[in-house]
């Protein structure tokens, strides 16, 4: 739906459509051009900054000092700054893209930081949304660290925008509390907007948020829109969006928006990397046609992280804060069960990034970064031949502290049930309580995903693991015993890898996410095949983030950008498209007759 609300104040509203740029990859962050009306757009994989929005504007190759970065500023002298959220630091360039310096660094010391997610500049100030650790960091424009505004002071659960205004003050996407702050220097709370919800000055996940000229913008990540509000008084002053009835919907509606600047003459663009484009909304734009409200494709809201055991399959809806469960014996995976509702209760769902089955078990578990635990169900499946929706199959076991949670990888084997710590590079066999244990394994720089096998008492699992800065798969152990398996198989090829699965032959399919394809590797390294393209139809791809190989040796690609999973073969041919709606097969051969 359409939202435009206007107060008196604000007699001509900025929620009118100007232009749409596409085509740009993932553009996660967006900075204002200092003198300029344009903007800077950073591409998160590719480590690329496009200095405006036009087909001729100037491209600087930033990537070999950056690794998935997702914030941008630039100062009034041209100086880049840059969130390197991958290298947990902040890296700053010449104008011309030469890089000068940077601070931070992986760590928990009150100057370093972990997935750092969004910066924003003054004259004299920097300041850093420093999401994995729950807190503010504010250091001098070269980098010297002056105090960090804790979240534990003020409540904040992994912030991903900051802005300051021309007062000083500090404006916060507060992204899993589902507000909005605005504090001074040493953190005292001005202004708190919002609570979870979709009405006007409501959030669900405020992503990216920018302070200029008496207006604070902000995405509204999981609204599909962007909200104004009033610098001085906080009051609400517009908000256009849609809740998005299908990907690729046109020029003027918004998809999952992650970051917004205000420009000098008074138009906002916003970044959509969902829809791999952005966006300039302003007063002299063209007003925006509702989308149709009728059904189109699969309804679903998949977010990027699935599993599978047995004959289940399992991912979340990051919209609703509850977790899909689906039966795949079936000719088309029925959906057995969704549970789970937002809060942060035990049991309850914040943010999930790691999700894992046990069929043999009947137990599911997830990490919520959102609350900082790590949840387990025990679920009451029909029996094979008898299956049924049943909205009370889950029953929470238990719920403890897992005060690392964040990106990352779940994984069962043997009876421990093991974490892989994406940004703190370690990995802790999950205990009952708080005390989880951690483990040596070889995770690498950037442990993305991993395959598990079973060991011996008390030994390292053998295994698999994926390093998305260094793009391989590392095997390592006694796993799989195989003359012919290579120590490390390269994924240079690939332009940004974030999952992989093994399937019977025990050959792995590899997701590349900026692609838009699946790779297929022999356990010798070899590049078997490759299927996918950028697209919306069945065979097709937009954004893929998550793989699993089902026990009929189906490869199910969790379809980010298209809200729906697909099935194919291992030699990439299509079987079907599903979500939690409907379902499409490919018709069966037509048969010879005589």
């Amino acid at each position: 739906m359409i939202l435009v609300l206007v107060c008196a104040s604000q007699a001509d509203p900025i929620g009118l459509w100007v232009s749409t740029h596409e085509d740009l990859g993932g553009v996660h962050a967006i900075a204002a051009i200092p003198t300029t009306d344009e903007v800077a757009v950073l591409n998160a994989e590719s480590g690329t900054l496009r200095m405006g929005l036009s087909p001729e504007s100037e491209i600087l190759d930033l990537s070999r000092s950056l690794h998935q970065p997702l914030g941008l500023a630039i100062a009034a002298t041209g100086r880049i700054y840059v969130a390197d959220t991958g290298h947990h630091r902040v890296m700053y360039f010449t104008p011309e893209g030469a890089m000068i310096g940077g601070f931070g660094g992986a760590g928990d010391e009150p100057f370093q930081m972990q997935h750092p997610h969004a910066i924003d500049l003054s004259d004299a100030l920097a300041v850093v949304a420093d999401t994995g650790h729950n807190r503010i960091q504010l250091f001098q424009i070269g980098g010297q660290h002056i105090r960090n505004i804790e979240g534990d002071t003020i409540g904040l659960n992994r912030p991903e925008g900051v802005a300051l205004d021309a007062n000083g003050h500090i404006w916060i996407a507060d992204t899993q509390n589902h507000r909005v702050l605005c504090v001074d220097q040493h953190g005292d709370i001005i202004h708190a907007i919002g609570s979870w919800g979709t009405f006007p000055g409501q959030f669900m996940e405020p992503s990216g948020i920018d302070a200029k000229d008496g207006r604070v913008v902000v995405t509204d990540r999981l609204n599909h829109r962007v909200q104004i509000f009033d610098m001085e008084t906080a009051a609400l002053l517009e908000s256009w969006g849609m809740h998005a009835v299908y990907p690729r919907q046109g020029e003027g509606k918004v998809h999952y928006p992650a970051d917004a600047a205000l420009l000098s003459g008074g138009d906002v663009v916003i970044a959509e990397p969902f829809e791999e484009r952005a966006q300039r909304f302003g007063t002299g734009g063209a007003e925006i046609e509702p989308p149709s409200l009728g059904p189109r494709g699969v309804q679903s809201h998949f977010g990027p992280v699935a599993a599978t055991d047995g004959r289940f399959f399992c991912t979340w809806e990051p919209e609703l804060r509850a977790i899909h469960v689906f039966d795949l014996d079936r000719k088309t995976p029925l959906r057995l069960s969704t549970f789970g509702e937002p809060g942060e209760a035990a049991g309850q769902i914040g943010h999930l990034t790691a999700i894992d089955i046990d069929a043999a078990n009947n137990r599911i578990w997830a990490v919520d970064a959102g609350n900082h635990r790590i949840h387990e169900w025990t679920i009451s499946p029909p029996p094979p031949d008898k299956p049924r929706f049943d909205p009370g199959m889950a029953t929470l076991r238990r719920s403890v502290p897992l005060p690392i949670a964040g990106p990352g990888e779940l994984l069962h084997t043997n009876d421990k049930l093991i974490y892989l710590d994406q940004a703190g590079n370690t990995a802790w066999q999950i205990a009952g309580t708080s005390e989880h244990t951690e483990i040596e394994l070889p995770l690498g720089r950037d442990p993305r995903a991993a395959v598990l096998c079973e060991s011996t008492g008390n030994t390292q699992p053998p295994g698999a693991i994926l390093d998305g800065i260094d793009k391989t798969i590392h095997l390592y152990g006694s796993w799989p015993p195989a003359d012919n398996r290579a120590s490390t198989i390269s994924l240079a090829e690939l332009i940004d890898p974030v999952d992989f699965a093994q399937t019977h032959d025990g050959s792995f399919v590899v997701v590349d996410r900026s692609g838009h394809r699946i790779h297929r590797f022999g356990i010798d390294g070899t590049h078997l095949n490759a299927w996918g393209e950028r697209g919306s139809d069945h065979g097709q791809l937009w954004r893929p983030a998550a793989v699993v190989v089902d026990h009929h040796n189906r490869v199910i690609v969790l379809d980010h950008g298209n809200h729906r999973a697909q099935m194919f073969e291992p030699d990439g041919t299509w079987i079907m498209t599903f979500g939690a709606g409907r379902a499409w097969t490919r018709r069966p051969a037509l048969q010879e007759t005589d």
